[in-house]
């Protein structure tokens, strides 16, 4: 029989055709795609919240608790009220609805809940985590046991009392630990607790504005996790975004999750933030050598070790450093640490720190060194010109002397009246410390100064008990020190082979003159090139090229200022006399080797070494 293909592509066609429409009506009730999930229905339950231990004493009406299981979009926001409370506040019992409970064969917790929920940070697949934005408050969560969740304390916490005008503060952790997070996520479960599984944004500073500064109200920082403060912690007190008082301690505090560091008033601790200095920043300004006196011109933070001027003995028994007293050499106001902004004493290193402002303010200061009852161990000069401080010969010898006397910010120039910034520091022969100068040639005040004034006191005194009377003016007919140390500044004419003293005012490079080394001070200064005397101005010029020097003044024992003339020391005494030292001496339009009072407050113009 012949077979027509034809008709048997057609039925074919026909049956698979008829197949697929019997298999369609078929799938009424289909096997569910292993690749989806079943549908789940929410869940109501009675559920009980327990409080830890901890700042949080009890619950409140009011209080907000987020209730999740493994997905953020199904979290539940449970609001407390009060018939919700136990009566000790220790617990909270209420029926929540629309729950979604988390099923896992590692753990049998089923649910997970934070508080607060203001706080709640969570991500979209939140597993058994619990994460949390910044805030300042008690932060907690916990998984369930059955229908109870027994809260763990996720943070520890920091208490204060604080009287001023501030309006934020800043708790920072030394040395870089971390204590602040801008997302904290924890992971609690029936198997696992890890208080910090993932920090995000860690930082070792946490600053708030929700601060109550009146002196009574108790102020309370919420840390994050426990308080690892190995190296101590640094609270600020800011007003508009400044800085204004610090309270800083180095010792070790360790405070766990769940515990309270009380540091109770501290008002009477703080100190200014600008001597918040971290001594890892500064630079060193004695690596040339050390100087009871340093030269600084630019803003930054600077230090120099704490030794006996220009010795290397270290100074034992620093509690503190002191701001005496600052000036801008001129009549101008003086605003308390615009010269020198902050300071501080770093233990680990043995070295004194300063901080020069932004932009600088020319002027000079004095720094000291104090111990646990005050008193002065040592002090030192802080100059910051105002132009850079030169060197020449000026044809007075071979040796190299500055532009300017000793603490002046600028050089002196002639044709105009002298400028009180010119005039420089007064010394008391022999003396390591500074005195102000006048406000003016023909002046008898002195230049303003904000700080410790000048006392006169009787001499004549010990010189090894004076370090700590720095601002003192001894007041004595001849030499104010006993003993006659004729060495004082270090007569290198007399020993070669002399060190720079401990008592040289002179900064680093720099010594007292000695008299043989430069014609001023071995003869008439008229006799030298170029000299001529401006009494309208009070200028002397002399050398070549020019050196200037202002007719200043100086101070008489008694400490009242003399003017009209001036005294310019040497490192030289008078060794036919126990009373007097040698100068240059400029008085009635000329100017002289003189031997004069060791007790006068004259100039110094440095020698370069």
């Amino acid at each position: 029989m012949k077979i027509n293909m034809k008709n048997i592509s057609k039925i074919a066609i026909l049956c698979i055709l008829a197949l697929a429409a019997f298999g369609c009506q078929q799938k009424t009730d289909p096997t569910p795609d292993p690749g989806t999930k079943p549908v789940v229905e929410p869940e109501t339950h009675t559920l009980t919240f327990v409080l830890p231990d901890g700042e949080k004493a009890a619950w409140e009406a009011g209080d907000q608790i987020v209730v999740h299981g493994e997905y953020a979009k199904d979290q539940v926001t449970v609001t407390l009220s009060a018939s919700d409370i136990s009566s000790d506040g220790r617990s909270a019992t209420t029926t929540v609805s629309g729950l979604y409970p988390y099923k896992r064969d590692d753990c049998t917790s089923t649910l997970y809940a934070a508080y607060p929920a203001s706080a709640v940070d969570n991500l979209k697949h939140c597993f058994f985590y619990s994460a949390f934005k910044p805030v300042n408050m008690q932060l907690m969560a916990a998984c369930n046991t059955g229908e109870t969740f027994n809260f763990v304390n996720l943070t520890s916490a920091v208490s204060f009392v604080v009287d001023g005008d501030f309006d934020s503060f800043s708790f920072t952790a030394r040395k870089d630990i971390n204590i602040g997070f801008s997302r904290y996520q924890v992971k609690i479960t029936d198997q696992e607790v890890n208080l910090k599984q993932y920090l995000e944004g860690a930082t070792s500073t946490i600053l708030s504005t929700d601060l109550v500064a009146d002196g009574e109200t108790v102020n309370t920082l919420f840390v994050p996790g426990g308080l690892p403060l190995d190296a101590g912690f640094i609270l600020t007190f800011s007003k508009d975004g400044k800085s204004q008082k610090l309270l800083k301690d180095k010792e070790e505090v360790i405070v766990e999750v769940g515990e309270l560091l009380d540091l109770g008033d501290v008002t009477d601790f703080l100190v200014d933030a600008a001597d918040d200095i971290d001594p890892d920043l500064a630079t060193s300004i004695d690596l040339q050598g050390n100087a009871n006196s340093y030269i600084v011109y630019e803003p930054g933070v600077y230090k120099f070790k704490a030794v006996k001027g220009n010795t290397d003995k270290a100074i034992a028994g620093i509690d503190a450093v002191e701001l005496l007293w600052e000036t801008y050499c001129d009549t101008e106001e003086v605003a308390p640490r615009s010269v020198v902004e902050g300071y501080a004493y770093d233990e680990d290193t043995g070295s004194i720190c300063f901080k020069l402002p932004t932009p600088v303010k020319p002027g000079n200061a004095l720094l000291a060194a104090l111990d646990k009852d005050e008193n002065v161990l040592w002090s030192w000069h802080i100059w910051v010109p105002e132009t850079p401080i030169t060197d020449d010969t000026h044809g007075f010898g071979s040796f190299k002397m500055m532009s300017r006397n000793l603490g002046a910010l600028v050089d002196t120039e002639a044709g105009a009246p002298a400028d009180p910034r010119s005039f420089g520091l007064l010394y008391q022969w022999g003396r390591k410390d500074p005195f102000l100068g006048a406000s003016a040639i023909d002046s008898t005040d002195p230049v303003t100064f904000a700080g410790t004034a000048m006392t006169v006191a009787e001499g004549p005194v010990d010189p090894e008990t004076i370090f700590d009377k720095p601002t003192v003016f001894f007041n004595v007919s001849g030499a104010w020190a006993t003993g006659n140390d004729n060495l004082m500044w270090g007569d290198v004419e007399r020993d070669a082979a002399a060190v720079k003293s401990v008592y040289d005012p002179c900064p680093t490079g720099y010594r007292i003159p000695g008299r043989k080394r430069f014609s001023i001070f071995q003869s008439n200064g008229s006799t030298i090139t170029g000299w001529k005397f401006d009494a309208a101005n009070g200028v002397v010029q002399m050398g070549s090229p020019l050196a200037y020097f202002p007719v200043c003044g100086y101070l008489e024992v008694d400490g009242t200022f003399a003017n009209g003339s001036a005294i310019v020391w040497d490192a030289r005494n008078d060794y036919e006399s126990t009373k007097t030292s040698y100068s240059m001496y400029i008085n009635n339009n000329e100017s002289v080797k003189q031997a004069v009072t060791r007790a006068f407050g004259g100039s110094v113009r440095c020698e370069a070494e």
